[in-house]
């Protein structure tokens, strides 16, 4: 069952434009359609009731004579005043009938009459009773049955009329009806398409044209000022981000220190057990402040890049090298020819783009036991991939995944992380003039790429 809420609020307008026009036109036609059929009756009405009475004052003398040829001969007379009179008497004051007359091809009527001024409508027909009175003596009564040939003819026209009218009336409803509501949904989804593209792209500087002084425009005033204070928001934690990080690196630096050098002296086993335990959460610290260095250098727009030739297959093996050091639980492998090449980057960036991959494919693959390095070139392009076998990634989440402090919802809830690495190995990527990307499904693992221009 279609509910009113799915509809579009454009079709509402329209149809409630629409549907109030036809019902104030329908109203009106129909108060139309019925004054002009009570002025018919009326004048029937009044047109009969005026015959009845010259009838009656006409044979006074007949029925005091008992003239019966003449009361007829008045009667017959009437098919010459009135054709639509079927019908007609005239009653004596007895309730006999005096005299009497029917069209040609009716059949009689047999009138009752209540000795009173009276008429009704039955049908098609006019009935008239006009008592036959002179100084106040009651001689009789008029009767007559008036047909109302005009009647159907009336309605049908009108009808028409009406019909045709309220068929106008409609189509300019829904012209006028659509030329408005331009003047609403319009508006409404202007912001509805900025708020998606605010929502997928993150790109807060994006703002709604204000128009006119209505309340769409105060919704879209007040979007517009809530971009603003999103935006002096993110500067203000970016800031902070900044400041903190950068505060707490130097006495995390001495920490780290001091620890590795009771490490090296200390000899109790128990003890140096300790102490590596403190320099492993320490190193976990220091990449996380690292990291948010990072992130504010990237949106603070200060992220350098050192620029120098290197051999990126040694790099890469390097990666591998020091990545399997550190894991007893995964085999990492290289596959695809060498690339043998030296090429021009930034050498730590791209070494922390490659660790990063690394340590995501066996930090998210717990059951998985292996990790494939694959590499390829063509004439003007290298491509690095980076395969796990754990538990992948929707496709509704590709793009997001790369998104700053974006954390997927199907990951394992133990994997730590503010989910910046990602994003970080992206905007690395990006201002080497590369591309990364994935190809992943929930449940069968997933494969990272990114690709760098070589000449």
């Amino acid at each position: 069952m279609l509910s009113i809420r799915n509809i579009s609020i454009r079709n509402k307008l329209i149809w409630m434009q629409v549907v109030t026009a036809v019902l104030v036109l329908g109203l009106c036609f129909a108060a139309f359609v019925i004054t002009d059929i009570k002025g018919y009756k009326a004048r029937e009405i009044n047109h009969a009731i005026s015959i009845a009475q010259v009838i009656g004052v006409n044979n006074i003398s007949a029925i005091q004579f008992m003239d019966n040829d003449a009361a007829v001969k008045t009667l017959s007379s009437l098919q010459k005043i009135q054709e639509d009179i079927v019908n007609a008497s005239i009653i004596d004051k007895n309730g006999n009938v005096f005299a009497a007359y029917t069209q040609e091809g009716h059949i009689a009527y047999a009138f009752s009459p209540p000795f009173i001024d009276k008429y009704h409508i039955d049908g098609d027909y006019l009935y008239v009773y006009k008592n036959i009175i002179k100084n106040n003596e009651l001689y009789g009564t008029v009767c007559m049955q008036i047909e109302l040939s005009q009647l159907d003819q009336i309605k049908t026209e009108k009808f028409q009329i009406t019909t045709a009218l309220l068929i106008l009336g409609i189509a300019l409803a829904f012209l006028f009806a659509i030329i408005n509501q331009q003047y609403i949904s319009t508006p409404l989804l202007s912001l509805v398409n900025v708020m998606k593209e605010v929502r997928q792209n993150e790109n807060y500087t994006k703002r709604v044209s204000v128009e006119g002084r209505d309340e769409i425009a105060i919704l879209s005033t007040e979007f517009n000022n809530l971009m603003d204070q999103i935006i002096r928001s993110n500067q203000k934690k970016d800031e902070f981000i900044g400041i903190a990080s950068h505060e707490l690196k130097t006495p995390l630096t001495s920490a780290k220190g001091f620890l590795e050098l009771l490490n090296s002296i200390e000899q109790d086993a128990q003890n140096k057990l300790f102490v590596q335990k403190a320099l492993n959460s320490i190193n976990k610290l220091q990449r996380l402040i690292y990291d948010l260095l990072d992130v504010s250098k990237i949106q603070a727009g200060q992220l350098q890049l050192d620029i120098k030739e290197f051999d990126i297959d040694e790099l890469i093996d390097d990666c591998i090298h020091e990545v399997q050091i550190s894991t007893a639980t995964h085999s990492i492998s290289r596959e695809g020819g060498l690339i043998n090449t030296f090429i021009s980057a930034d050498k730590n960036r791209i070494e922390q783009v490659i660790i990063n991959l690394l340590s995501n494919a066996i930090k998210y693959s717990p059951k998985g036991e292996k990790v494939i390095v694959h590499t390829s070139r063509t004439n003007s392009k290298l491509i690095v991939s980076v395969q796990d076998f754990g538990i992948g990634l929707p496709i509704s989440e590709h793009k997001k995944i790369f998104d700053r402090f974006y954390r997927s919802k199907e990951r394992e809830s133990g994997a730590s992380g503010f989910g910046l690495g990602l994003y970080i190995c992206s905007e690395i990527i990006k201002r080497h003039k590369g591309r990364i990307w994935v190809d992943s499904q929930k449940g069968s693992g997933s494969t990272f790429y990114f690709e760098l221009p070589v000449s």
